[in-house]
Protein backbone atom coordinates (compact mmCIF):
# COMPACT_ATOMS: atom_id res chain seq x y z
CA UNK A 1 0.00 0.00 0.00
CA UNK A 2 1.62 3.48 -1.29
CA UNK A 3 2.08 5.63 2.40
CA UNK A 4 2.60 9.37 2.30
CA UNK A 5 6.41 10.31 3.90
CA UNK A 6 7.84 13.42 4.82
CA UNK A 7 11.77 14.06 5.35
CA UNK A 8 13.34 16.47 7.47
CA UNK A 9 16.66 18.42 7.00
CA UNK A 10 18.97 16.43 4.60
CA UNK A 11 22.18 18.74 4.09
CA UNK A 12 24.36 16.74 2.01
CA UNK A 13 24.22 13.39 3.90
CA UNK A 14 23.77 10.50 2.07
CA UNK A 15 24.50 7.87 4.28
CA UNK A 16 22.18 9.03 6.47
CA UNK A 17 19.59 9.47 3.83
CA UNK A 18 19.65 6.02 2.68
CA UNK A 19 19.54 4.77 6.38
CA UNK A 20 16.37 6.52 7.43
CA UNK A 21 14.49 5.37 4.09
CA UNK A 22 15.77 1.68 4.46
CA UNK A 23 14.49 2.18 8.09
CA UNK A 24 11.27 3.51 7.00
CA UNK A 25 10.56 0.55 4.31
CA UNK A 26 10.37 3.52 1.37
CA UNK A 27 9.33 1.91 -2.01
CA UNK A 28 10.37 5.01 -4.34
CA UNK A 29 7.98 3.27 -6.91
CA UNK A 30 4.83 3.66 -4.90
CA UNK A 31 5.67 5.73 -2.26
CA UNK A 32 5.77 9.76 -1.66
CA UNK A 33 8.54 11.27 -0.47
CA UNK A 34 7.56 14.81 0.74
CA UNK A 35 10.48 17.04 2.23
CA UNK A 36 10.46 20.21 4.21
CA UNK A 37 13.92 21.54 2.58
CA UNK A 38 17.55 22.40 3.20
CA UNK A 39 19.49 19.04 0.51
CA UNK A 40 22.84 20.25 0.24
CA UNK A 41 25.37 22.39 2.43
CA UNK A 42 27.35 21.33 5.64
CA UNK A 43 27.59 17.51 4.61
CA UNK A 44 30.34 15.81 2.58
CA UNK A 45 27.83 14.53 -0.60
CA UNK A 46 25.70 17.05 -2.01
CA UNK A 47 25.54 16.45 -5.54
CA UNK A 48 25.11 12.53 -4.80
CA UNK A 49 22.20 13.62 -2.64
CA UNK A 50 20.62 15.73 -5.48
CA UNK A 51 21.22 13.31 -7.66
CA UNK A 52 18.94 11.05 -5.47
CA UNK A 53 16.41 13.13 -4.83
CA UNK A 54 15.93 14.22 -8.12
CA UNK A 55 15.51 10.69 -9.40
CA UNK A 56 12.43 9.82 -7.36
CA UNK A 57 8.99 9.49 -9.38
CA UNK A 58 7.02 10.61 -6.72
CA UNK A 59 9.35 13.86 -4.28
CA UNK A 60 7.52 16.36 -3.43
CA UNK A 61 9.75 19.06 -1.72
CA UNK A 62 9.67 22.45 -0.32
CA UNK A 63 11.79 25.48 -0.65
CA UNK A 64 14.58 25.83 2.66
CA UNK A 65 17.06 28.58 3.18
CA UNK A 66 19.92 26.61 1.64
CA UNK A 67 18.20 25.58 -1.40
CA UNK A 68 17.50 29.37 -2.14
CA UNK A 69 21.53 29.86 -1.72
CA UNK A 70 22.32 27.20 -4.32
CA UNK A 71 20.10 28.46 -6.57
CA UNK A 72 21.12 32.02 -6.41
CA UNK A 73 24.13 30.57 -7.53
CA UNK A 74 23.20 28.74 -10.35
CA UNK A 75 21.39 31.93 -11.62
CA UNK A 76 24.78 33.32 -11.63
CA UNK A 77 24.38 35.35 -8.99
CA UNK A 78 26.89 35.08 -5.35
CA UNK A 79 28.55 32.91 -4.45
CA UNK A 80 27.04 34.51 -1.22
CA UNK A 81 29.44 35.48 1.35
CA UNK A 82 26.73 34.21 3.72
CA UNK A 83 26.54 30.83 2.16
CA UNK A 84 30.02 30.01 2.16
CA UNK A 85 30.07 31.35 5.83
CA UNK A 86 31.25 28.07 7.92
CA UNK A 87 28.44 28.66 9.72
CA UNK A 88 26.43 27.74 7.10
CA UNK A 89 28.56 25.00 5.40
CA UNK A 90 27.87 25.89 1.58
CA UNK A 91 31.39 25.87 0.31
CA UNK A 92 31.51 22.20 0.27
CA UNK A 93 28.37 22.29 -2.04
CA UNK A 94 30.09 25.77 -3.94
CA UNK A 95 33.38 23.47 -4.67
CA UNK A 96 31.69 20.60 -5.66
CA UNK A 97 29.94 22.07 -8.43
CA UNK A 98 33.31 22.93 -10.01
CA UNK A 99 33.23 19.44 -11.49
CA UNK A 100 29.24 19.69 -12.54
CA UNK A 101 28.78 20.12 -16.09
CA UNK A 102 26.66 23.39 -17.61
CA UNK A 103 23.90 20.81 -18.79
CA UNK A 104 23.45 19.65 -15.17
CA UNK A 105 23.98 22.29 -13.76
CA UNK A 106 20.84 23.82 -15.68
CA UNK A 107 18.66 20.81 -14.92
CA UNK A 108 19.27 21.14 -11.25
CA UNK A 109 18.49 25.13 -11.20
CA UNK A 110 15.00 24.60 -13.25
CA UNK A 111 14.41 21.59 -10.53
CA UNK A 112 15.00 24.08 -7.73
CA UNK A 113 13.42 26.78 -9.07
CA UNK A 114 9.84 24.87 -9.33
CA UNK A 115 9.84 23.87 -5.42
CA UNK A 116 6.60 25.88 -3.67
CA UNK A 117 6.65 27.43 -0.58
CA UNK A 118 4.44 25.09 1.24
CA UNK A 119 2.60 21.79 0.03
CA UNK A 120 -0.62 20.24 1.55
CA UNK A 121 -1.22 16.89 2.05
CA UNK A 122 -4.28 15.58 3.76
CA UNK A 123 -4.54 17.31 7.25
CA UNK A 124 -0.39 18.46 7.10
CA UNK A 125 0.93 21.42 5.24
CA UNK A 126 4.76 21.06 4.83
CA UNK A 127 7.35 24.38 4.80
CA UNK A 128 10.48 24.59 5.82
CA UNK A 129 10.82 27.05 8.66
CA UNK A 130 7.38 28.27 9.89
CA UNK A 131 4.31 30.36 9.08
CA UNK A 132 4.46 33.52 8.29
CA UNK A 133 3.80 36.70 10.19
CA UNK A 134 1.65 38.60 8.03
CA UNK A 135 -0.88 35.73 7.90
CA UNK A 136 -2.40 34.20 10.98
CA UNK A 137 -4.70 31.27 9.53
CA UNK A 138 -4.56 28.83 7.08
CA UNK A 139 -6.70 30.29 4.34
CA UNK A 140 -5.03 33.15 4.32
CA UNK A 141 -1.30 31.58 3.83
CA UNK A 142 -3.02 29.19 1.38
CA UNK A 143 -4.23 32.32 -0.77
CA UNK A 144 -0.92 34.47 -0.21
CA UNK A 145 1.11 31.69 -1.06
CA UNK A 146 -0.51 30.51 -4.28
CA UNK A 147 1.68 30.47 -7.16
CA UNK A 148 4.87 31.18 -5.77
CA UNK A 149 7.45 29.06 -6.41
CA UNK A 150 11.25 29.52 -5.70
CA UNK A 151 11.76 30.88 -9.24
CA UNK A 152 9.03 33.25 -9.31
CA UNK A 153 10.04 34.41 -5.78
CA UNK A 154 13.57 35.12 -7.02
CA UNK A 155 12.40 37.42 -9.89
CA UNK A 156 10.08 39.39 -7.97
CA UNK A 157 13.33 40.18 -5.24
CA UNK A 158 14.70 43.26 -6.52
CA UNK A 159 18.49 43.22 -6.94
CA UNK A 160 20.83 42.95 -3.28
CA UNK A 161 17.91 42.72 -1.80
CA UNK A 162 15.80 39.86 0.77
CA UNK A 163 12.96 38.32 -0.32
CA UNK A 164 10.05 40.18 0.15
CA UNK A 165 8.32 39.19 4.19
CA UNK A 166 5.95 36.10 3.47
CA UNK A 167 9.03 34.58 1.54
CA UNK A 168 11.55 35.30 4.45
CA UNK A 169 9.47 34.17 7.59
CA UNK A 170 8.36 30.73 5.54
CA UNK A 171 11.46 29.93 5.25
CA UNK A 172 13.83 31.68 7.33
CA UNK A 173 11.87 32.99 10.77
CA UNK A 174 12.55 30.55 13.27
CA UNK A 175 10.13 32.96 16.01
CA UNK A 176 7.00 30.80 15.58
CA UNK A 177 9.14 27.58 16.33
CA UNK A 178 10.96 29.22 19.20
CA UNK A 179 7.95 30.48 20.69
CA UNK A 180 6.33 27.10 20.30
CA UNK A 181 9.45 25.26 22.20
CA UNK A 182 9.50 27.92 25.05
CA UNK A 183 5.55 27.28 25.56
CA UNK A 184 5.54 23.38 25.48
CA UNK A 185 9.33 23.56 28.15
CA UNK A 186 6.88 25.19 30.99
CA UNK A 187 3.31 25.71 29.58
CA UNK A 188 2.32 27.14 33.39
CA UNK A 189 5.89 29.66 33.85
CA UNK A 190 5.29 30.83 29.65
CA UNK A 191 5.38 34.64 29.58
CA UNK A 192 5.78 35.48 25.84
CA UNK A 193 8.35 38.03 24.79
CA UNK A 194 7.60 41.02 22.36
CA UNK A 195 8.89 38.58 19.74
CA UNK A 196 6.72 35.96 20.66
CA UNK A 197 4.23 34.40 17.92
CA UNK A 198 0.84 33.75 18.70
CA UNK A 199 -0.79 30.19 17.74
CA UNK A 200 -1.56 29.78 13.77
CA UNK A 201 -5.55 29.37 13.35
CA UNK A 202 -5.60 26.23 11.79
CA UNK A 203 -7.18 22.71 12.26
CA UNK A 204 -4.45 21.07 10.46
CA UNK A 205 -0.63 20.16 11.56
CA UNK A 206 2.39 22.18 10.34
CA UNK A 207 5.44 19.93 9.65
CA UNK A 208 8.46 22.30 9.59
CA UNK A 209 12.43 21.70 9.64
CA UNK A 210 14.74 24.38 9.55
CA UNK A 211 15.66 24.66 13.81
CA UNK A 212 17.61 21.66 14.63
CA UNK A 213 16.67 19.89 17.10
CA UNK A 214 17.40 16.59 19.13
CA UNK A 215 14.32 15.37 18.77
CA UNK A 216 11.00 15.32 17.16
CA UNK A 217 9.21 18.85 18.48
CA UNK A 218 5.41 19.13 18.53
CA UNK A 219 3.05 21.31 19.70
CA UNK A 220 -0.40 20.86 19.49
CA UNK A 221 -1.52 24.66 20.78
CA UNK A 222 0.79 26.01 17.96
CA UNK A 223 0.29 22.81 15.52
CA UNK A 224 3.39 22.36 14.66
CA UNK A 225 5.85 19.54 14.13
CA UNK A 226 9.82 20.34 13.46
CA UNK A 227 11.51 17.20 12.22
CA UNK A 228 15.02 18.41 12.08
CA UNK A 229 17.07 16.85 13.93
CA UNK A 230 20.24 17.81 13.27
CA UNK A 231 21.41 15.30 10.30
CA UNK A 232 25.41 16.90 9.74
CA UNK A 233 25.79 16.97 13.60
CA UNK A 234 27.81 13.89 14.96
CA UNK A 235 25.21 12.75 17.46
CA UNK A 236 22.55 14.03 15.28
CA UNK A 237 20.29 12.15 12.67
CA UNK A 238 17.61 12.61 9.73
CA UNK A 239 13.65 11.93 10.74
CA UNK A 240 11.11 10.12 8.34
CA UNK A 241 7.50 10.43 9.44
CA UNK A 242 4.67 8.59 8.34
CA UNK A 243 1.92 11.77 7.48
CA UNK A 244 -0.71 9.11 8.04
CA UNK A 245 0.18 7.38 10.97
CA UNK A 246 2.60 9.74 12.98
CA UNK A 247 5.28 6.97 12.70
CA UNK A 248 8.93 8.15 12.93
CA UNK A 249 11.67 6.42 11.66
CA UNK A 250 15.79 7.74 11.78
CA UNK A 251 18.66 7.31 10.50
Amino acid sequence: MARNLVIGDIHAMYDRLVSVLSAAGFDPQEDTLYAVGDFCDRGPEPIRVLDYLMGLPHFLPVVGNHDMWLYEFLCGDGPAPIWLDSRNGGRVTFEAFRDVTFSKKERIREWYGSFPLLRIAGNNVMLHAGPPRESADMDSLVALTEGITLSAAYEAKPAGARYEPLVHDIVWDREYIRTAYEYESDPSAFVPSEQARRPFVTDRTIICGHTPLKSVFHSDLYHITCIDTGSFVPDGHITVMDIDTGELFVS
